[in-house]
């Protein structure tokens, strides 16, 4: 009689372990295969001409694709829950979620992140930078058509003639030096003065309109002008309560997702899910 090797004896273990198992394999509901290496069970699924359930992941940045999608893929007897996270403008319908009883794979499921506009983009990308003239004046007549300017006393300015006033201002610097002497003290006082002027009336704020993101209402934010007089003049433009302004923004994105799940059968959250 021949010497059995290990290599041998795991071959005939493999072989007993598939013929364990094979019961097993024809209650299964998706169709399944035993591998003697290793014993591990595969999904013959992708063999199949159709299969065995239906999954996916559908993404958009538009609202009313996402809406859509959603409501056709719920049911009153299946309803979907959708997800929203408001703070990252995003949200997520899932379909086959399931219940207690019946949890499903959560697997299937619609996912939308709202777009930045190219004008909100440009807005958020010169807010708090130093600009030179040239920059702000450029600026300014890149995006006129969204902007409003207005001068120290709140009257209201062609964009042309703001772009025109800070391309022309000047910086005067001015030193003045006080020397007094006594018989038995002496007083020396050194003074500097910088003034900026501009032979145009210059700006002192903006007003900004454009739609934030893509599927949301028009937005007007405004914006405080400072000139910095140190060295070569540069302006910087700051928007005027952005976080509250972003608050509000992603408020419009919860409160339109649920008015487009109202009477659906999608149930609407405020959060994040994970399976």
């Amino acid at each position: 009689m021949s010497q059995l090797d290990s290599g041998t004896f795991q071959q005939v273990k493999d072989l007993v372990l598939s013929g364990y198992h094979l019961n097993d394999i024809h209650g299964l509901a998706c169709p399944t295969a035993l591998l003697p290496e290793g014993t591990g069970i595969e999904s013959l699924e992708r063999f199949s001409l159709e299969r065995f359930r239906f999954r996916g992941a559908m993404t958009t940045t538009s609202i009313v694709d996402f809406a859509r999608y959603s409501k056709g893929y719920a049911s009153p007897t299946e309803p979907a829950r959708c997800f929203i996270d408001a703070d990252n403008m995003t949200a997520r319908s899932v379909f086959n979620i399931g219940t207690l009883d019946n949890p499903g794979h959560a697997d299937n499921i619609a996912a939308i992140t709202l777009k930045k506009t190219a004008p909100f983009r440009a807005l958020l990308a010169i807010n708090g930078d130093r600009l030179s003239q040239k920059q702000i004046a450029e600026w300014l007549e890149d995006w006129k058509d969204y902007l409003l300017a207005f001068d120290a006393d709140g009257n209201a300015m062609q964009i042309t003639q703001a772009a025109q006033a800070v391309r022309r201002i000047t910086i005067q610097q001015a030193t003045q030096a006080d020397h007094e002497d006594a018989d038995f003290s002496g007083k020396k006082s050194l003074m500097q003065s910088i003034e900026a002027s501009s032979k145009e009336v210059m700006p002192v704020a903006f007003q900004f309109k454009c739609v934030p993101y893509e599927g949301l209402g028009e937005r007007a934010f405004s914006l405080r002008n400072s000139l910095l007089k140190s060295g070569e003049p540069c302006f910087v433009l700051r928007i005027v309560q952005l976080e509250a302004q972003e608050e509000a923004i992603a408020n419009e994105f919860r409160d339109l997702l649920i008015s487009k799940f109202d009477a659906e059968s999608v149930e609407t959250f405020i959060g994040n899910f994970k399976a």
